[in-house]
Parts: C-alpha cells; structure tokens; sequence
C-alpha cells in the first residue's frame, strides 16, 4: 500500500469523525430520540443476522471449548 494514499485515507477519516463530533455538539439528540435510534439499531441487526441469542459465534464455541477441557483436567484429579 502507498503510503501517501494512507495518510490520505486516515486523514479523510479524522475529518469525518471532527465533523460528526460538530454536528452532535450542534444538533444533540434528545433522550427519547437517542434511544430510538438505538432500538432500530438493535433491530436491524437482529433482521440482517438473526436473533442475537441463537448465532453461531466461533468465539463462544472456542472458549466453552477450552472451559470444558480445563474442568475435565480438575476433574481427573479428584479422587471419586
């Protein structure tokens, strides 16, 4: 990648966040309208992906993994 090209882009990006930091300050949102937005967020994401709950998540499967493994190592030591 050239390195002009991504000071370019990372100063691009910085403008952008200044300027959606500005508009905040100048139009803040009400509580209710805040929490609106947040809903149909919320919704959204549960329409494009599905029920948050019920996803496959290859973390969580990795880390119940890992879980399970370390309790049946604690488990053969312990006299039955």
């Amino acid at each position: 990648m050239d390195p002009r090209e991504l000071k370019r882009w990372i100063e691009n990006q910085r403008a952008g966040e200044a300027r959606v930091r500005e508009d905040a300050r100048q139009n803040p949102l009400t509580t209710a309208q805040a929490f609106a937005a947040a809903m149909a967020l919320l919704n959204l994401d549960e329409q494009l992906n599905g029920p948050p709950f019920q996803r496959y998540d290859p973390v969580s499967e990795r880390e119940d993994a890992a879980m399970w493994e370390a309790w049946s190592r604690l488990r053969e030591r312990w006299p039955r």
